[in-house]
């Protein structure tokens, strides 16, 4: 399966609610539909499959505060990413990252996490992850005023996070227990900064 590796632009989006009044978003970027909702199974498969290749638990539970965005090109999930909005359960870096993200939130920051990022092997990473990275941008900044975002890494994900998203390495190696990682802590802001 080949996928187009132009630059993703936005062709049509909806948002529609079911009878339980849930959110459900779909974007065409590029030949990507891009879907937000709350359910883990359309893209369970592909990151079990990944997480099992690399060593790392796959053990993930949505709740009230996540979104799940996922990439489908030709009828398959190719991409995922879920984001956390800041509650007050907190983030998942919390248990090996707060004093970091206390901080931000001491300072007036409004933070949400990226976890459970997968690329299905062969899809054009650049491609796939800014038709993901949009619609994350669209509901975390535009519709739920988030400033700021960040996510743990494995140390070999660093460069690439950097080069393609705009993160920047804020703390870390420490472990990360939830995936049995050693991990940094990346961070990204939205905001514009004011002169």
């Amino acid at each position: 399966m080949e996928a187009n590796s132009q630059p993703c632009k936005l062709r049509r989006a909806s948002l529609t609610s079911d009878s339980m009044g849930r959110r459900h978003m779909k974007a065409i970027f590029g030949s990507y539909v891009i879907s937000a909702g709350k359910s883990l199974d359309r893209s369970e498969c592909l990151v079990k499959t990944s997480y099992l290749r690399k060593g790392y638990s796959a053990d993930h539970i949505i709740t009230s505060a996540d979104m799940v965005f996922d990439a489908e090109c030709c009828g398959r999930v190719v991409g995922t990413v879920m984001m956390r909005l800041d509650s007050a359960n907190g983030l998942y870096g919390d248990a090996t990252y707060s004093h970091e993200l206390d901080a931000m939130r001491l300072s007036g920051r409004k933070l949400a996490e990226l976890s459970r990022f997968v690329i299905m092997p062969g899809q054009p990473t650049s491609s796939v992850m800014g038709a993901l990275f949009h619609f994350v941008y669209v509901y975390s900044y535009l519709m739920n005023g988030v400033t700021d975002l960040i996510c743990e890494v494995v140390p070999s994900h660093v460069a690439a996070q950097k080069r393609l998203l705009g993160f920047l390495q804020i703390a870390g190696p420490k472990r990360c227990e939830r995936v049995g990682v050693d991990a940094v802590l990346l961070h990204r802001t939205f905001a514009v900064e004011s002169s």
